[in-house]
C-alpha cells in the first residue's frame, strides 16, 4: 500500500489551500513592503541564499530522478523506478503548468517595483520581467518535497518545512513576491497530489509502496 494515506492527502490539500489564501493576502497586504525590505537588505548578494535557491530548478530533480529511473528499470527494481517516475511526473508536470500560468497572468517582477514603483499585470505577455506569478522555483520545491514526504513518511516533518524555506529564498533574493512563492508552493503540492490521485485511479496495482 502506498504511503499516501487519505488522511495525509487531506492535510496536504488543506496546506495547499492555506498557501493559496496566503498568496491572496500577501498580494494585497505584504508584497510591496517585503520586496522593498529584501532589496534594502541586499540579500540577493548572499551566496548561501543563491546556492539554496537553485534547488528550485527542475533540473536538480528531474535529471537525478531520470538516472535513478533508468538504472532501477534496468536492474528491475520496479518500486524504486516508480518512485523516480512519480518525481519526474510531479516536477515535470508542475513545471509545464506553472509556465503556462506565468504567461496567462503576466505579473511583473519585484525589480520593476523598485526601479519604477510599479506592480502590474500584463496577461499573455512573454518575458522574464513579467512572469513572476506563480514562482516556478517554489512550485518545483513543493512538488519535489511533497513526493519525498509521501515516499518517506518518517521525514515529513522535515521535508515540507525545508521545502518551504527553500521556496522562500526566492523572496529573500528579490526574485519574487511573497504571493508568488505561496501560490507556487500551493501549485506544487497540488500537482504532486494529483500525480498520485490519477495514478491510483487509473493504475492502482502499480502504485509505489
Amino acid at each position: 500500500m502506498t504511503p499516501l494515506t487519505r488522511e495525509f492527502e487531506r492535510r496536504m490539500w488543506f496546506v495547499a489551500a492555506a498557501m493559496l489564501a496566503g498568496a491572496v493576502v500577501a498580494h494585497f497586504a505584504a508584497d510591496q513592503a517585503i520586496a522593498h525590505a529584501a532589496h534594502d537588505g541586499a540579500l540577493s548578494k548572499n551566496r548561501a541564499l543563491q546556492f539554496v535557491t537553485e534547488f528550485g530548478e527542475g533540473g536538480w530533480w528531474l535529471i537525478p530522478a531520470g538516472v535513478v529511473f533508468a538504472i532501477a528499470a534496468i536492474r528491475k527494481q520496479h518500486n524504486l523506478a516508480r518512485w523516480a517516475f512519480a518525481m519526474i511526473a510531479a516536477v515535470g508536470g508542475s513545471g509545464l503548468i506553472v509556465n503556462a500560468l506565468k504567461f496567462v497572468i503576466g505579473k511583473s517582477r519585484p525589480k520593476l517595483l523598485i526601479e519604477a514603483g510599479r506592480l502590474e499585470f500584463t496577461p499573455f505577455t512573454y518575458g522574464h520581467a513579467v512572469n513572476s506569478f506563480p514562482s516556478g522555483h517554489a512550485t518545483t520545491c513543493a512538488a519535489a518535497f511533497t513526493v519525498l514526504a509521501i515516499a518517506m513518511p518518517r521525514w515529513r516533518a522535515v521535508f515540507l518545512p525545508v521545502g518551504f524555506v527553500f521556496a522562500l529564498t526566492r523572496t529573500a533574493i528579490h526574485a519574487h513576491y511573497l504571493s508568488d512563492v505561496c501560490a507556487g508552493f500551493a501549485l506544487g503540492i497540488a500537482c504532486a497530489l494529483l500525480t498520485f490521485k490519477v495514478w491510483r485511479a487509473k493504475w492502482p496495482e502499480s502504485l509505489p509502496v
